[in-house]
C-alpha cells in the first residue's frame, strides 16, 4: 500500500449524471477530492478548462484531475482505474 495521497480536483455541474457518478466512485474508493462546482458559469469553465489542459475538443464535465494532470471525465477515470493505470 503506498502512502502517497493523490490530490484530486472534480469540476462538475448539479445537474450531471455522470459528475455524481464520479463523485460516487471516488467515495467509494475513499479517494479525498475538491470538487468545484461550475453551474454558475458553466461556459466559461468549459472554455477555461479546455485550454488550461490543451483538449482536442470543448471539455464536457466531469473534468477529474489527479495531481495536475487531467485525466477526463467519469468513463475515462474509471477505464484508467480498471487497466490499473489509475491507482488510489
Amino acid at each position: 500500500m503506498t502512502d502517497l495521497k493523490k490530490d484530486v480536483v472534480i469540476y462538475t455541474l448539479d445537474y450531471c449524471p455522470y459528475c455524481m457518478k464520479a463523485k460516487i466512485f471516488l467515495d467509494e474508493h475513499n479517494v479525498e477530492y475538491k470538487e468545484i462546482p461550475c453551474e454558475d458559469r458553466e461556459e466559461e469553465m468549459r472554455k477555461e478548462l479546455t485550454e488550461k489542459y490543451s483538449l482536442k475538443s470543448l471539455a464536457t464535465f466531469p473534468q477529474i484531475i489527479v495531481n495536475g494532470v487531467n485525466i477526463g471525465g467519469y468513463s475515462d477515470m474509471v477505464e484508467k482505474y480498471n487497466n490499473k493505470q489509475l491507482i488510489f
